[in-house]
């Protein structure tokens, strides 16, 4: 093996410099690109449980209407015993389909939309660990 000079050692150096400054770099990079991934996963589960608490929220009116609609329908019923009754039945039974429709589809929207965890950066954050640890013993 050559000795090397002076002048040999401080190039070196400063490409083991160069490297460890570009490796920081890289993990710093690695890290925050990490963290945005994360926070919008989270932010994107957050919007979808906000369209399901609307749809819950339209619901509600439409269950007390219906209630509303069949008290009516059963004062009615008790007091005149004509087809008004019939009517007001008619309309509680629509009012509370309506808002059986929205209350599925809030319910599957919660269902779809999962915990608000961001799966796919700890998927991506496990397999970063798992390279870094295969590189370390390679």
């Amino acid at each position: 093996m050559r000795p090397r000079g002076t002048l040999g050692l401080m190039f070196a150096a400063d490409r083991v410099q160069d490297l460890l400054r570009r490796l920081r770099e890289d993990v710093a990079a690695l890290i925050h690109s990490e963290i945005d991934l994360a926070k919008t996963e989270v932010i994107e589960k957050i919007k979808m449980h906000a369209k399901a608490a609307v749809f819950i929220a339209i619901a509600i009116p439409f269950v007390l209407l219906a209630l509303l609609a069949f008290l009516f329908g059963a004062i009615a019923v008790l007091a005149l015993a004509v087809p008004l009754w019939a009517s007001a039945l008619i309309v509680g039974g629509a009012l509370l389909f309506v808002a059986l429709i929205f209350a599925f589809m809030g319910i599957r929207s919660v269902r779809k939309a999962g915990m608000p965890m961001p799966e796919e950066a700890i998927v991506e954050a496990k397999a970063t660990v798992d390279d870094r640890k295969e590189a370390r013993t390679a």
